[in-house]
Protein backbone atom coordinates (compact mmCIF):
# COMPACT_ATOMS: atom_id res chain seq x y z
CA UNK A 1 0.00 0.00 0.00
CA UNK A 2 1.31 3.00 -1.06
CA UNK A 3 1.90 6.34 0.83
CA UNK A 4 3.71 9.23 -0.38
CA UNK A 5 3.97 11.69 2.77
CA UNK A 6 4.58 10.82 6.53
CA UNK A 7 3.28 12.69 9.47
CA UNK A 8 5.56 15.30 9.94
CA UNK A 9 5.62 16.34 5.94
CA UNK A 10 3.46 18.72 7.10
CA UNK A 11 5.03 21.30 4.56
CA UNK A 12 3.18 19.85 1.94
CA UNK A 13 -0.42 20.30 3.04
CA UNK A 14 -2.79 23.56 3.17
CA UNK A 15 -2.43 25.41 6.27
CA UNK A 16 -4.45 24.38 9.14
CA UNK A 17 -4.95 20.37 7.94
CA UNK A 18 -3.57 18.06 9.91
CA UNK A 19 -2.47 14.99 8.39
CA UNK A 20 -2.98 11.65 9.45
CA UNK A 21 -2.22 8.16 8.25
CA UNK A 22 -5.96 7.83 6.80
CA UNK A 23 -5.87 10.73 5.01
CA UNK A 24 -2.54 10.04 3.67
CA UNK A 25 -3.57 6.53 2.39
CA UNK A 26 -6.10 7.71 0.84
CA UNK A 27 -4.87 10.55 -1.39
CA UNK A 28 -1.94 7.66 -1.93
CA UNK A 29 -4.47 5.39 -3.39
CA UNK A 30 -5.93 8.30 -6.18
CA UNK A 31 -2.55 8.74 -7.19
CA UNK A 32 -1.78 5.23 -8.13
CA UNK A 33 -4.99 5.33 -9.41
CA UNK A 34 -4.27 8.48 -11.65
CA UNK A 35 -1.26 7.01 -12.12
CA UNK A 36 -1.27 3.40 -13.03
CA UNK A 37 0.81 2.49 -11.10
CA UNK A 38 2.98 2.90 -7.32
CA UNK A 39 5.30 5.72 -7.42
CA UNK A 40 7.83 4.11 -5.38
CA UNK A 41 10.21 0.99 -6.49
CA UNK A 42 7.96 -2.10 -7.51
CA UNK A 43 8.92 -5.56 -8.86
CA UNK A 44 7.21 -5.88 -12.37
CA UNK A 45 7.57 -9.76 -14.42
CA UNK A 46 6.46 -9.05 -17.92
CA UNK A 47 6.62 -10.54 -21.16
CA UNK A 48 7.45 -8.45 -23.76
CA UNK A 49 7.32 -9.30 -27.51
CA UNK A 50 10.79 -8.40 -29.48
CA UNK A 51 10.33 -6.84 -33.13
CA UNK A 52 12.15 -8.39 -35.99
CA UNK A 53 15.49 -6.10 -34.98
CA UNK A 54 15.28 -7.87 -31.24
CA UNK A 55 13.53 -4.57 -29.42
CA UNK A 56 10.83 -4.18 -26.97
CA UNK A 57 9.31 -2.16 -24.71
CA UNK A 58 9.20 -2.37 -20.71
CA UNK A 59 5.96 -0.72 -19.68
CA UNK A 60 7.52 0.22 -16.05
CA UNK A 61 9.79 2.93 -16.35
CA UNK A 62 12.30 4.09 -14.60
CA UNK A 63 13.90 0.58 -14.41
CA UNK A 64 16.23 0.59 -11.02
CA UNK A 65 17.11 -2.55 -11.71
CA UNK A 66 16.79 -6.11 -13.72
CA UNK A 67 16.50 -8.99 -11.68
CA UNK A 68 16.37 -11.92 -14.17
CA UNK A 69 15.15 -12.29 -17.85
CA UNK A 70 14.03 -15.38 -19.40
CA UNK A 71 13.67 -15.95 -23.66
CA UNK A 72 12.10 -18.02 -25.92
CA UNK A 73 13.52 -18.42 -29.29
CA UNK A 74 11.38 -17.63 -32.54
CA UNK A 75 12.37 -21.20 -33.00
CA UNK A 76 13.41 -24.95 -31.61
CA UNK A 77 16.43 -26.14 -33.38
CA UNK A 78 14.26 -28.47 -35.02
CA UNK A 79 11.78 -25.54 -36.13
CA UNK A 80 8.28 -25.27 -34.69
CA UNK A 81 7.62 -29.00 -35.78
CA UNK A 82 7.16 -30.18 -31.81
CA UNK A 83 5.54 -26.75 -30.75
CA UNK A 84 7.07 -23.35 -29.99
CA UNK A 85 9.65 -23.54 -27.34
CA UNK A 86 9.48 -23.05 -24.19
CA UNK A 87 11.23 -19.93 -21.74
CA UNK A 88 14.61 -20.63 -20.93
CA UNK A 89 16.65 -18.26 -18.63
CA UNK A 90 19.49 -16.02 -20.00
CA UNK A 91 22.50 -16.27 -18.18
CA UNK A 92 24.24 -13.53 -18.76
CA UNK A 93 22.28 -10.49 -18.64
CA UNK A 94 24.85 -8.32 -20.63
CA UNK A 95 23.35 -9.45 -23.55
CA UNK A 96 20.18 -7.46 -23.03
CA UNK A 97 20.70 -3.51 -23.55
CA UNK A 98 18.02 -1.60 -21.39
CA UNK A 99 17.70 1.87 -21.47
CA UNK A 100 16.27 2.42 -17.74
CA UNK A 101 15.18 5.93 -18.80
CA UNK A 102 12.55 5.06 -20.54
CA UNK A 103 12.54 1.27 -20.58
CA UNK A 104 13.57 0.05 -24.34
CA UNK A 105 15.04 -3.30 -24.54
CA UNK A 106 17.53 -4.43 -27.02
CA UNK A 107 18.33 -7.87 -27.27
CA UNK A 108 21.10 -9.67 -28.33
CA UNK A 109 20.87 -13.41 -29.74
CA UNK A 110 20.87 -16.67 -28.24
CA UNK A 111 24.07 -18.92 -27.91
CA UNK A 112 23.34 -20.92 -30.78
CA UNK A 113 22.81 -17.61 -32.85
CA UNK A 114 19.11 -18.05 -32.89
CA UNK A 115 16.70 -14.45 -32.65
CA UNK A 116 14.45 -14.44 -29.56
CA UNK A 117 10.40 -13.89 -30.34
CA UNK A 118 9.52 -12.41 -26.92
CA UNK A 119 11.65 -11.82 -23.55
CA UNK A 120 10.17 -12.77 -20.00
CA UNK A 121 11.81 -9.82 -17.52
CA UNK A 122 11.45 -9.47 -13.76
CA UNK A 123 12.78 -6.03 -12.56
CA UNK A 124 11.75 -2.82 -10.17
CA UNK A 125 10.85 0.35 -11.46
CA UNK A 126 9.86 3.22 -9.84
CA UNK A 127 11.56 6.39 -7.64
CA UNK A 128 13.90 5.56 -4.70
CA UNK A 129 12.74 8.74 -3.26
CA UNK A 130 9.29 9.96 -3.90
CA UNK A 131 9.12 13.27 -5.95
CA UNK A 132 8.40 16.32 -4.77
CA UNK A 133 5.67 16.90 -7.59
CA UNK A 134 4.33 14.10 -6.17
CA UNK A 135 4.02 14.73 -2.62
CA UNK A 136 2.30 18.70 -3.21
CA UNK A 137 -0.01 17.10 -5.31
CA UNK A 138 -0.92 14.08 -2.70
CA UNK A 139 -1.39 17.58 0.13
CA UNK A 140 -3.83 19.04 -2.35
CA UNK A 141 -5.47 15.72 -2.66
CA UNK A 142 -5.43 15.82 1.42
CA UNK A 143 -6.26 19.32 1.33
CA UNK A 144 -9.65 18.56 -0.87
CA UNK A 145 -10.49 15.07 1.73
CA UNK A 146 -10.28 17.22 4.92
CA UNK A 147 -12.38 20.10 3.30
CA UNK A 148 -15.09 17.87 2.48
CA UNK A 149 -15.69 14.60 4.01
CA UNK A 150 -17.88 13.69 0.85
CA UNK A 151 -15.66 15.28 -2.08
CA UNK A 152 -18.40 14.59 -4.76
CA UNK A 153 -21.01 16.38 -3.27
CA UNK A 154 -21.49 19.42 -4.95
CA UNK A 155 -24.56 21.12 -3.14
CA UNK A 156 -27.77 19.38 -1.12
CA UNK A 157 -31.02 20.86 -0.37
CA UNK A 158 -32.61 19.85 2.62
CA UNK A 159 -36.61 19.87 1.92
CA UNK A 160 -36.59 17.60 -1.16
CA UNK A 161 -33.36 16.09 -0.77
CA UNK A 162 -31.75 16.86 -4.08
CA UNK A 163 -27.79 16.29 -4.25
CA UNK A 164 -26.19 17.92 -7.23
CA UNK A 165 -22.73 15.95 -7.39
CA UNK A 166 -19.37 17.47 -8.79
CA UNK A 167 -17.34 15.07 -11.39
CA UNK A 168 -16.00 11.55 -10.80
CA UNK A 169 -12.80 12.89 -10.44
CA UNK A 170 -11.01 14.61 -7.49
CA UNK A 171 -7.96 15.53 -9.97
CA UNK A 172 -7.78 18.57 -10.92
CA UNK A 173 -6.68 20.16 -13.63
CA UNK A 174 -3.33 21.47 -11.30
CA UNK A 175 -2.70 18.11 -9.93
CA UNK A 176 -2.86 16.42 -13.21
CA UNK A 177 -0.22 18.53 -14.40
CA UNK A 178 2.08 17.77 -11.19
CA UNK A 179 1.58 13.78 -11.85
CA UNK A 180 1.97 13.77 -15.84
CA UNK A 181 5.44 12.67 -15.70
CA UNK A 182 4.64 9.70 -13.34
CA UNK A 183 1.96 8.38 -15.69
CA UNK A 184 1.79 4.64 -17.22
CA UNK A 185 1.74 4.89 -20.90
CA UNK A 186 1.89 1.43 -22.45
CA UNK A 187 3.99 1.83 -26.16
CA UNK A 188 2.26 -1.24 -27.13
Amino acid sequence: MSQYLELTDSDFVPVGIKLTTPLILRASAVIDGRCKREIGVTTYTERIPLTDQQRGHLSYYPVVEVKEVKGRLKQGLMGNFFGPPGFETIADIGTIDIDKDIGTVWCGYSSFGSAYAELEVTYTSGWETIPDKVKVACGLIIGQLAGNPNTNVKSKKDFDLNIEYFGNSMITPEIADLLSEFEHRSFR
